[in-house]
C-alpha cells in the first residue's frame, strides 16, 4: 500500500492578551476569544468559528496546565497516534500553534469479510439487509516528523518575517492590530502552504549557515577590509550556499536569517552553453525551423506531421512552378538555362563549414599594379570623358565627370579645376605649419573620445535588526552590497551618507572580491593534492559528520542526511542538559550515529560551545575507534581558538 506523506493540518498565531477594539454585543459569548487570534490557516478551506476557537482552546489549555508544573518551561509539544501539536513562543504572549498530522499507510482489508458493516432495514426501504464496505483504517508512522525539526522550521520562518517586517511587538505597537493581522496573513500564508513535510527535513538546515571551507583564510581579509569602514559597521562574504563572516560581524550577534536573506538575493547560476541551443546559420535549431514551436521548445513535432507544415500563421507553404519564359541568367534558376556554382566563372565557391554549405561571392578585380604606381609616383590629371573605357583586364577606367584636379610634389600645390561650363579657375595655396597648426584640432575633435566608466556604486536592502539587549525593538536599516557573478561581498550597519560619498569603498570591495576568489582557488588546489585517491581510501567508506558552533556550520563535504538517529539523539540532548555524548549502533545496516554537546575545552579551560554529530560507515569499527575518530574530526575543524 502506497503511504501517504506528514501534511499540515492548520497553522495558527494568537495572543491571549489582546482584546477586541469594537464593543461586544451580549450575545456573543465569544467574541473576546476570537479577538486572541491574529491569523489562521486550515487544510480545509472553510473551517467554523467554532471549531477554529476548540483548536486554539486546546492548545492554551495544554500551555496553561504544564505552567502550574513549572512556570519557566511551557509545554511544547504534544503527540497524539496520529498527530503532533507543536507550540512556540517566539515572543513574550505570542504564540504559534501548528496541528501536523503524521505519516499514514492504509490497511489491507480483511479478506474473511469480517469487518463489513450492516446497514439497518430502514436505509434500504424492502427490509434486507445491505453489506458495505468499513472506512478505510491506517497504521500511523510516529517517526515520520520530529518535534525539534518542526519547531526550527517554525522559528526559521519567524526569524525570516522579523527580519522583513519587524517583530510582532513592535508591529503591534506601531500600525495596530489589524495591520499585524494583515502583514501575518501575507507571510504564514504562503509559508505554510510551501512547508515540504513530505520529502522530510535534512538535519543540517536546522543547525545553521553553513561556513565555507576556505573560511579560515579569508576571515583575515574581510578584517583588513572592515577596518577600513567606520565605526559599528560590519562586512560577511557570501557565495551559495555558505558564507564567511567577518570577526566584527560575528561579534554583533545577526541573526542567521539575515545570511539566509542575503544568500537569497544572488541569482541562481547561469546554465552552460553545453545545455542552450546551437543555433544554424539558416535561423534552424539542430536543423528545426525557429517558427516551428515544436522546435522552439525542444521537442520532436507529432508522429506522422512533418515539421514543415507549421508556418507563418499556420497558412500552408504553396510552392509556384511558373514558366517566365526569360533568359537562362535570368530564371532564377528555374529555367533551362541554370548555372551551377561552379559552371558559372563569376561564382567562386567559398567552404564555410564542409558539413553544412557553400557560400558564393563575386570575384575580385584585377588591377593593373605598374599602371597604378606610375599614376602615384608621377602627376595624376583626371579629365572628363563621355565614353567609358575598359581596359584589357576588363576594369571600368573611366574618369570622373566634371573636375580636374592637377597635383604636384612642391610645397606650394596649384588647383585646377574644370567645371561643368568648361571655364577653368586656377588657385595657389602654400600650406605652412601655422595652418597645419590650425587644422590638428579640428582633426581630433572629429575623434569620438571614450566616455569614462561610471564608478563602482553599493547596491542596497532594507531589513529590520535589533539591537542584542532589545531583541523585541526592531528598527529598519540598509544592508549595503556589492555582487560580482556568484560571489557577493556585504556591510551591514553603514551609513547611507558614508556609502553614497565613498565610491572608493565599493571599488576596493570590487578588489576584494578578486582576492577572495584568489585564495579560494588556491586552498581548492592545495585541497585537491593532498586528497589523492588511495587504494584504502576507494575501498573504505568514508565518514560523514556536522558540527555546530554560534550558529555556523562546518561539515565533510555533500553532507546530507535525514537518519532518525540523529534526531532522536538531538531531543535525548535537550530533554536532559546533563547528557553530553550519545552513541547509538543501526541492526541493517551496522553504522554508528554519534552526538556530542560542547567541542572541547580551550586554551583558557572554558568549554567551547557547539554540538557535532556524525556517521560511520564501518561496521567492523568499535566503540573505542568510534571515540578516536570523533575527537579526530573536532581537532580538525578549525573552531577552536580559531578566527570565528
Amino acid at each position: 500500500m502506497s503511504k501517504i506523506p506528514p501534511n499540515l493540518l492548520y497553522l495558527t498565531i494568537y495572543n491571549s492578551t489582546l482584546r477586541p477594539t469594537a464593543p461586544i454585543p451580549e450575545e456573543d459569548e465569544d467574541a473576546e476569544e476570537q479577538a486572541h487570534i491574529l491569523f489562521y490557516t486550515s487544510k480545509e478551506r472553510a473551517v467554523s468559528r467554532d471549531r477554529m476557537l476548540r483548536q486554539i482552546g486546546l492548545a492554551k489549555a495544554l500551555v496553561n496546565f504544564s505552567e502550574m508544573f513549572n512556570a519557566t518551561d511551557s509545554c511544547d509539544s504534544v503527540h497524539s497516534q496520529c498527530k503532533r501539536l507543536i507550540m512556540v513562543s517566539p515572543e513574550p504572549d505570542f504564540w504559534i500553534h501548528a496541528g501536523v498530522e503524521v505519516a499514514k499507510v492504509p490497511r489491507a482489508p480483511d479478506e474473511k469479510g469480517k469487518g463489513k458493516v450492516k446497514e439497518k432495514p430502514q436505509a434500504t426501504g424492502k427490509g434486507k439487509e445491505k453489506e458495505t464496505d468499513p472506512a478505510p483504517t491506517y497504521d500511523y508512522l510516529e517517526g515520520s516528523v520530529h518535534d525539534l525539526s518542526l519547531r526550527a522550521d517554525i522559528m526559521c520562518a519567524y526569524e525570516r518575517f522579523k527580519l522583513t517586517h519587524g517583530s510582532f511587538t513592535s508591529l503591534l505597537s506601531a500600525v495596530g492590530q489589524q495591520a499585524l493581522e494583515l502583514q501575518l496573513e501575507r507571510f504564514f500564508t504562503v509559508w505554510a502552504w510551501s512547508w515540504n513535510l513530505e520529502d522530510g527535513t535534512d538535519f543540517r538546515d536546522q543547525l545553521g549557515v553553513p561556513l565555507h571551507p576556505s573560511f579560515r583564510s579569508v576571515v583575515p581579509l574581510l578584517d583588513r577590509y572592515s577596518s577600513e569602514l567606520p565605526s559599528g559597521s560590519t562586512s560577511i562574504f557570501l557565495t551559495p550556499p555558505c558564507i564567511v563572516p567577518s570577526t566584527q560581524y560575528t561579534a554583533a550577534n545577526h541573526p542567521s536569517s539575515l545570511a539566509r536573506h542575503l544568500l537569497s538575493l544572488i541569482p541562481p547560476a547561469q546554465p552552460s552553453s553545453a545545455s542552450m541551443p546551437v543555433y544554424d546559420r539558416d535561423g534552424t535549431i539542430k536543423g528545426k525551423h525557429l517558427s516551428d514551436p515544436d522546435s522552439a521548445s525542444g521537442k520532436d513535432p507529432p508522429k506522422g506531421q512533418d515539421s514543415s507544415a507549421n508556418t507563418f500563421l499556420g497558412m500552408p507553404t504553396v510552392t509556384m512552378n511558373v514558366n517566365w519564359s526569360w533568359p537562362g541568367y535570368l530564371s532564377f534558376g528555374r529555367g533551362p538555362g541554370k548555372r551551377t556554382a561552379l559552371e558559372d566563372p563569376r561564382k567562386i565557391p567559398i567552404p564555410i563549414d564542409p558539413l553544412k554549405t557553400t557560400e558564393t561571392r563575386p570575384p575580385e578585380p584585377v588591377v593593373d599594379t605598374s599602371a597604378l604606381e606610375d599614376a602615384i609616383s608621377g602627376n595624376m590629371s583626371i579629365s572628363p570623358s563621355p565614353s567609358t573605357e575598359t581596359n584589357s583586364s576588363g576594369v571600368d577606367t573611366t574618369p570622373a565627370p566634371s573636375e580636374e584636379i592637377a597635383t604636384s610634389p612642391t610645397s606650394a600645390e596649384a588647383v585646377d579645376v574644370t567645371t561643368s561650363n568648361g571655364s577653368h579657375t586656377n588657385d595657389t595655396h602654400a600650406f605652412t605649419d601655422a595652418d597645419s597648426a590650425s587644422l590638428a584640432p579640428s582633426i581630433h575633435s572629429s575623434v569620438p573620445s571614450t566616455p569614462e566608466s561610471p564608478p563602482p556604486e553599493f547596491s542596497t536592502t532594507s531589513v529590520y535588526l535589533s539591537e542584542p539587549d532589545t531583541p523585541l525593538i526592531t528598527a529598519r536599516s540598509k544592508v549595503h552590497y556589492v555582487q560580482k557573478g556568484q560571489t557577493m561581498l556585504a556591510v551591514v550597519g553603514l551609513d547611507e551618507e558614508v556609502a553614497t560619498g565613498s565610491p572608493d569603498l565599493a571599488r576596493t570591495a570590487l578588489t576584494l572580491l578578486d582576492e577572495i576568489e584568489t585564495v579560494i582557488t588556491t586552498d581548492l588546489v592545495k585541497l585537491n593534492s593532498d586528497l589523492l585517491p588511495s587504494a584504502s581510501k576507494i575501498l573504505q567508506p568514508t565518514d560523514s559528520h556536522i558540527i555546530s558552533s554560534n550558529q555556523y556550520t562546518v561539515s565533510s563535504p555533500g553532507f546530507s542526511s535525514k537518519s532518525s538517529h540523529l534526531f532522536a539523539a538531538q531531543e535525548l540532548q535537550a530533554l536532559d542538559p546533563d547528557i553530553s555524548e550519545v552513541f547509538s549502533r543501526g541492526l541493517n545496516p551496522q553504522h554508528w550515529h554519534i552526538a556530542r554537546r560542547g567541542l572541547g575545552l580551550n586554551d583558557n579551560g572554558i568549554m567551547n560551545d557547539g554540538e557535532v554529530y556524525m556517521e560511520v560507515f564501518r561496521k567492523e569499527a568499535s566503540l573505542g575507534d568510534v571515540d578516536n575518530v570523533l575527537a579526530g574530526v573536532i581537532r580538525r575543524c578549525g573552531l577552536l581558538d580559531g578566527p570565528l
